[in-house]
């Protein structure tokens, strides 16, 4: 299967200081890939890059299985952070003038355009004036430009900043339908939660290097701690003598339902779960015992304190 991305090896300084260390990654056909990591860790200069806004010194671009042209950069669509449209315009006058920009004919970029503003139900703002609208609607006019050219590659940075969570449920929906279409989608974010929801992989760039990739549910399931949530019937104190040395207990909360209770537990390395499991019947009347993997962000912060340990590069 040819790569929509390929990144291998790239490398970009600015005065000395090392932006992009060797990183190297790549987003699959109909895949959606998320791009993490903090302020300065190098993940606007590689979209620059990629955009061909910023060359690097090191390292290739691989765009649907061929070497990166300007030509190749036509056929991504690109959602920057840094939001702007001609406020003196009218809205579908503007959206036209960029979909024309991207290579569509006029006339079917207005076909196209009409079936995005009904898709996203902004039909009725065609004829008014940018400075008219408000910041949301504003938003979602540039993920349409952005999309209506039907782009092999999607990079979005921050596509859900500023959506209140029924336009933002509308936004997730359609990049989750257009990933299921074949479209690659990169989307570089701090939201935590919008990855978890949205992600197939990711990326975590720190200080221009990548320091933690792979599918979501794998690092999910790699970076369990043994953590389980147990509902129970039953006495507390009967529950905690019958764990025993099986495993750590970090807390015990009553329910809605009268009588029950939900315990966190830890277990301990190299039990099994069946073994507490065990443990508990016959102890206590066992309803739910859940694995709980950690969640994305905790896997962020902890691979980045983890790269702090390890000096910084600099380019002299």
């Amino acid at each position: 299967m040819t790569t929509a991305l390929h990144i291998d090896d790239l490398r970009k300084s600015f005065g000395g200081q090392c932006v992009l260390d060797g990183v190297s990654f790549e987003v699959t056909p109909g895949s959606i890939m998320g791009l993490l990591g903090p302020n300065g860790a190098g993940k606007s200069t590689l979209i620059r890059s990629i955009m061909g806004i910023v060359t690097p010194d090191a390292g290739t671009i691989t765009l649907g299985g061929k070497p990166w042209t300007r030509e190749g950069v036509q056929r991504i669509g690109y959602l920057p952070e840094e939001r702007g449209l001609y406020k003196d315009m009218k809205v579908g006058e503007q959206a036209v003038y960029f979909a024309q920009l991207k290579g569509m004919e006029k006339k079917e970029a207005v076909k196209s355009l009409r079936h995005w503003f009904e898709r996203l139900e902004v039909e009725g703002w065609w004829d008014r004036k940018v400075s008219d609208i408000s910041k949301g609607m504003a938003q979602k006019i540039q993920f349409i430009c952005t999309v209506v050219q039907g782009p092999e590659l999607l990079i979005l940075d921050e596509p859900l900043s500023g959506f209140d969570p029924i336009n933002a449920r509308r936004i997730i929906d359609v990049v989750r339908s257009l990933a299921a279409e074949g479209t690659s989608i990169m989307l570089s974010t701090h939201d935590m939660p919008s990855v978890e929801r949205l992600c197939d992989h990711v990326v975590l760039l720190n200080r221009g290097r990548v320091v933690l990739q792979g599918a979501s549910d794998q690092l999910r399931e790699e970076g369990w701690n043994g953590s389980q949530e147990v509902v129970f019937r039953g006495n507390d104190l009967t529950f905690t003598n019958a764990l025993g040395a099986w495993a750590h207990l970090d807390g015990i909360e009553p329910t809605p339902q009268e009588g029950v209770r939900k315990a966190a537990i830890r277990l301990r390395e190299g039990v099994a779960p069946g073994s507490v499991i065990n443990a508990l019947q016959g102890q206590v009347e066992l309803q739910e015992f859940i694995k709980v993997r950690p969640a994305m962000e905790r896997l962020f912060i902890d691979a980045v304190e983890k790269e702090k340990s390890i000096p910084e590069s600099t380019v002299s």
